[in-house]
């Protein structure tokens, strides 16, 4: 058990007999009259629905401890996401309502961190960013303002803005929970997400 102010991005928490991931969470201090609140954006892991939730800071909260498996993504279907473990070869599947939003991420064969809770899959542990190729998009304006953001479509199929000097085949960096663009990947660099 913590205490609401104990509260930090990304723990699981069991919160009336249900498994919730933490998405944000926003601790404000009091004035002298009112006591400070702990505002934090949850997601269900089996639904995948946010909610916001607030506590006082010393609401208790039970947390919950999660294991992570590296397993590998194999496809999706219209209800579920499966993965295999590399050694055992077993197949968990995890519902797709919850993973609608990092589909467009996963690549066939691609190594992914499972998290499970008794032993069962519940969430991924993905990076915050992910590397995605532009496969196309209109040519940059000569003159432009360097803030001026055009229209391009990725390998996955997502389109997002992206500057004007970004052209068909660079490599883009793309947060995944905001689907959006956050740096260009320079040819034959490494880049840790």
């Amino acid at each position: 058990m913590r205490t609401a102010q104990q509260l930090k991005d990304g723990q699981a928490v069991l919160f009336n007999g249900e498994l919730y991931k933490i998405l944000s969470v926003i601790h404000q201090s009091g004035t002298a009259k009112f006591s400070g609140m702990v505002r934090a954006t949850l997601v269900h892991l089996k639904t995948g629905r946010e909610h916001e939730m607030r506590w006082d800071p010393g609401d208790r909260i039970e947390d919950v401890h999660l294991d992570r498996v590296k397993m590998q993504y194999l496809y999706a279907d219209q209800d579920a996401v499966v993965f295999m473990h590399p050694e055992t070869f077993e197949q968990v599947s995890l519902p797709r309502a919850g993973l609608e939003k990092v589909l467009p991420f996963l690549k066939e064969g691609e190594p992914i961190q499972v998290e499970c809770h008794d032993g069962k899959p519940v969430a991924l542990d993905l990076p915050t960013s992910h590397p995605v190729v532009v496969a196309s998009c209109a040519p940059g304006i000569r003159g432009q303002a360097e803030s001026t953001m055009k229209d391009a479509t990725l390998e996955n199929g997502l389109v997002i803005l992206v500057p004007q000097f970004i052209e068909p085949g660079d490599t883009v960096l793309v947060e995944i929970a905001t689907r959006t663009y956050l740096d260009r990947v320079k040819k034959g660099a490494r880049r840790t997400h």
